[in-house]
């Protein structure tokens, strides 16, 4: 029993308060911060917030610090931020320079250094002008020709000057004047009876003017507010009023005092201000400003800046050991019961934050806290589980023995009735009795987590190899989703009997009597499939992931998003407990909630912009459209979206037209898309933002971008090409023609001596033919008078003169007609018979309708043949001498063919007669009629075709010769 007893914590039961604060992000050099130390902060209408710093003037786009400077500046240091009626934005300096921003650089307006001294003065904009309080003087600058002109003498002491709509005010020591026009004041009311030294500043409640003041002779801030008339001082409570108000930030009925203390918070009813909370204690604040999504951002004197994304998500500061919470349980509709990885155990109030710290067995792991709804709440950590004592300020509850009410450890409990629990084990499922006497097993396996619905009255168990449902009779039944067992992380139930259950890796998944039939994903709503703890809220499902924290309405199945973008930094959350407006989260950063109904904000979706445009990786302008080369293998296109995390609140798509007219997602996280390898054609590209929290569109925002064709693809290349290349083409084929009309008058000079020189020689050979045949006719004459036959000879000697004068006639000519040739042939046999005495039958056949006149032949081809069948082929034969000449024309009337046929010895019995004679007796004749045929044939495609045969008797005895001449057909 001592034993036993020496494991026991005494109970100390510590009611302390504990504050709660906003969930801020705080950005320091580390962030990449270029400052610490910041004098004011205002944002612009494009969402870039700018700061006034120590080390000068910066822009924050929500990525990168940008600095602007002036080479002309004094000092680092800028002050005063404002814009004047143009959206110009305006800062200033110690040494007494007024700058602008304006095209994207710091501008030098005036250097007033001769007019205010070296100190920091205040500055706002009245309608063309610039006025400057100097605290001795009132300045007013023309802001187009900077002319600088005193409002008040020199000699005044001007605590403060301000302006609200087109009046303006000034404090002279205890007075507070106005201006309507002319700058002409006069006094609106006392502000205190006696001139103290006060440095005002100024703010608006609704329409009451509050003043604050330090007094630097008291050291203490002052606070008057204008109400019928007079000036009352308020009296703030839970304040230093050492901490001198450096400004007043007015957050809707709210009224934050900017203080170097911190941020003090009040609401102001019934002519008094009502403490509410202090955030950011101990820091020296310099403003507050709420940017177009609802984020604030603190600058601060030492500590950088700090931004509250959602000023609805409050976060305990809890006693030491609670830096993890690991469980929570809801005991009342605003207490709860918290457990940390130290085994640490609290009783919270929601609404005092009043924390009690309880005792527990164990100094590990709490997994689970469960409430029974009656007087026992079970506790169950790493190495214990007992029950606690409602009804006895949370004591750890002891038998009848005195002994702890212990059972095995579990990582889930669900409570069945005020009576019964069921546990999901390391090793086991198991129902338990509340005395801990009696415990029925599920199922002997590792188990995760349990549920257990009244509506169904039905227990349901996720198990290492899925989730299994017991109804009255405890008989497992496995739940199936595809076919497959679901791996389940956590079960709850909402409203209507749905039974959802939290995934390893299939997101969530609904099941409605034992059936899964409903499933999301990141495809219809979550932000990612891998879920943790759920917890239903009637008709509401919250949803932890390990990128939010999501409320699913299960009626119209949409999602409302909570992300790193509200300034929840962890998304490692045990557990969750849904309380009236609360929701409360355990996590591995201590214990947060959220206001339910004011969380999730209404924002709107700022419009994105161009950044840079990248053409093969080098920087090119901005432009709506490009003209690009064909050469061109890469384009990039850089965008942004200002604010804070902004790619927490939109995703980009994108489509490229004229390839495709499909939307595209840009991947999570980048800002940038980029084209390889465009063909050549127009484009289209097209951007536009989706809101993640709301189902909202930026405009389409596009560029046109033109690939051209390579240049000797483009129709001015082609046709200047064709231009050139026709006229090179000219050029060369008129060349061309050139040299070959010169190559054919060298040849056609050469043809015609060739011409001249075959010309010659056939009227060489022509002439000396004519001679050997009147040699021959000279033997015959000679015979003739030997043999005294002078009748003979004289009838010879006539026709031979005949012949030889139409010979003769014809040897001037090249060619001779058909008529012509006959006639000579006629002619010259009628004297060659006179020689054979007329022992020779000739007969010359000519076919029918052929126009002797129109065909041509060449002077004296035939006579040769028909001399040679005279002399070689008839002279040796004895009587009966036959000569046949017949012409006819191809079957193509191409050619005129020519047959002189004898019938004579035959050119093998003419040869042998022809050797007896002398060797040097050579056939003069025969060889000039080769000799002129070749010539004849010279250069001509149509020949002349010589064909001798013999022709053989039955008895293949010669009887004579046959001579073939094809003769080319030309028509006079």
């Amino acid at each position: 029993m001592l034993k036993k007893i020496s494991y026991i914590v005494l109970f100390l039961f510590v009611a302390k308060l504990f504050a709660q604060h906003p969930l801020y992000i705080h950005l320091t050099e580390k962030d990449g911060l270029p400052d610490i130390e910041f004098y004011d902060i205002i944002e612009d209408q494009k969402g870039f917030i700018w700061l006034a710093a120590d080390k000068g003037l910066y822009r924050y786009d929500g990525k990168t610090f940008k600095n602007y400077t002036h080479p002309k500046k004094k000092g680092l240091s800028v002050f005063g931020l404002k814009f004047d009626n143009k959206g110009r934005l305006w800062c200033n300096n110690i040494s007494g320079q007024y700058f602008y921003i304006e095209n994207d650089s710091l501008k030098l307006f005036t250097d007033l250094k001769h007019h205010i001294g070296g100190q920091l003065n205040t500055f706002f904009f009245y309608k063309k002008e610039l006025i400057v309080n100097s605290f001795l003087k009132l300045l007013r600058v023309d802001l187009k020709t900077k002319e600088v002109n005193y409002i008040t003498d020199k000699n005044e002491t001007i605590s403060n000057s301000f302006k609200n709509g087109d009046t303006i005010f000034k404090i002279n020591g205890k007075r507070l004047m106005y201006s309507i026009h002319n700058y002409s004041f006069r006094e609106k009311q006392v502000i205190m009876k006696e001139n103290y030294s006060f440095n005002w500043g100024h703010s608006y409640i609704k329409d009451d003017l509050l003043l604050f003041g330090y007094d630097y002779i008291n050291e203490e801030e002052t606070l008057l507010l204008s109400n019928k008339g007079t000036f009352e001082k308020l009296v703030l409570s839970h304040y230093n009023t050492k901490d001198k108000i450096v400004n007043i930030y007015i957050d809707d009925d709210l009224i934050w005092f900017l203080t170097q203390g911190g941020i003090h918070i009040y609401q102001y009813t019934s002519n008094r201000l009502n403490y509410i909370t202090t955030f950011f204690k101990g820091e020296e604040i310099t403003n507050v400003i709420k940017d177009q999504k609802d984020n604030y951002w603190i600058s601060t004197l030492r500590s950088g800046i700090y931004i509250i994304p959602n000023k609805h998500i409050q976060n305990y500061t809890l006693p030491k050991g609670f830096e993890n919470i690991t469980a929570i349980e809801k005991i009342a509709n605003n207490t709860i019961i918290i457990g940390s990885t130290k085994g640490k155990l609290a009783v919270i109030n929601t609404e005092t934050n009043k924390v009690n710290v309880l005792d527990s067995l164990s100094n590990k792991k709490i997994f689970t806290i469960a409430n029974n709804g009656a007087e026992e709440v079970y506790i169950s950590s790493t190495n214990k589980s007992y029950i606690l004592d409602k009804t006895k300020n949370y004591k750890i509850k002891r038998n009848k023995n005195g002994e702890f009410m212990q059972f095995s450890n579990a990582k889930d409990i669900s409570v069945l009735d005020d009576k019964k629990f069921v546990t999901a084990a390391f090793g086991s499922a198991y129902i338990w009795d509340r005395d801990i006497a009696n415990s029925t097993l599920l199922n002997r396996k590792r188990s995760y987590t349990c549920h257990y619905s009244n509506q169904k009255k039905a227990i349901y168990v996720g198990y290492v190899d899925g989730v299994e449902r017991y109804k009255s009779d405890l008989k497992p039944n496995k739940i199936l989703f595809n076919n497959s067992p679901i791996f389940a992380i956590d079960i709850d139930e909402t409203e209507d009997g749905s039974i959802w259950i939290s995934t390893f890796k299939d997101g969530i998944i609904g099941v409605k009597n034992g059936k899964a039939v409903e499933n999301y994903t990141v495809n219809n709503g979550l932000l990612s499939n891998q879920t943790s703890t759920i917890k239903a809220d009637g008709h509401f499902l919250w949803i932890v992931t390990d990128k939010s924290i999501q409320r699913l309405d299960t009626k119209s199945k949409t999602f409302e998003n909570l992300t790193k973008k509200d300034g929840i930094t962890s998304f490692n959350i045990s557990d969750v407990v849904v309380l009236n407006d609360k929701v409360c989260f355990g996590s591995n950063k201590g214990l947060f909630q959220i206001n339910k109904k004011d969380v999730f904000k209404q924002q709107p979706l700022l419009d994105f912009y161009f950044t840079h445009v990248l053409v093969e990786d080098e920087s090119v302008e901005i432009k709506s459209s490009y003209n690009l080369p064909s050469d061109v293998n890469k384009i990039q296109f850089q965008f942004h979206t200002n604010g804070f995390l902004s790619e927490e609140d939109m995703r980009y798509q994108y489509r490229l037209k004229g390839a495709s007219d499909l939307w595209s997602y840009v991947d999570d996280n980048a800002q940038h898309v980029t084209f390889n390898n465009l063909s050549v054609g127009k484009y289209d590209f097209q951007l536009k933002g989706i809101g993640t929290r709301e189902n909202k569109e930026t405009p389409v925002k596009s560029i046109q971008i033109k690939i051209n064709q390579p240049f000797y693809k483009e129709w001015w290349f082609i046709s200047t090409a064709v231009i050139i290349g026709g006229l090179v083409i000219i050029g060369y084929y008129r060349n061309k023609l050139k040299i070959k009309e010169n190559e054919k008058q060298l040849q056609l000079e050469k043809a015609a001596k060739d011409r001249e020189m075959v010309f010659l020689k056939l009227e060489n050979l022509r002439s000396q033919m004519i001679p050997h045949f009147i040699f021959n006719s000279l033997n015959s004459i000679q015979e003739y008078i030997l043999l005294n036959q002078k009748n003979l000879a004289s009838d010879y000697l006539g026709k031979f003169a005949d012949l030889i004068r139409m010979y003769l006639n014809h040897s001037t000519k090249g060619t001779i007609t058909l008529s012509e040739e006959i006639e000579a042939l006629n002619q010259y046999l009628d004297l060659e018979k006179l020689r054979f005495e007329d022992s020779l039958d000739y007969q010359i056949q000519l076919p029918n309708g052929i126009d002797l006149e129109a065909i041509e032949i060449p002077t004296m081809l035939i006579q040769p043949y028909v001399e040679n069948a005279l002399k070689h082929g008839l002279l040796h034969r004895k009587g009966n001498r036959i000569l046949s000449i017949k012409f006819k024309l191809d079957d193509f009337e191409r050619n005129l063919i020519c047959l002189v046929e004898d019938n004579g010895v035959g050119r093998k019995k003419a040869k042998a007669l022809s050797l007896k004679r002398a060797k040097s007796h050579l056939s003069f004749g025969t060889k000039i009629t080769q000799n002129r045929l070749d010539l004849l044939n010279q250069g001509n495609t149509n020949k002349i075709v010589i064909k001798i045969e013999d022709v053989y008797s039955q008895a293949q005895e010669a009887i004579g010769t046959r001579v073939h001449i094809t003769i080319p057909i030309t028509n006079t």
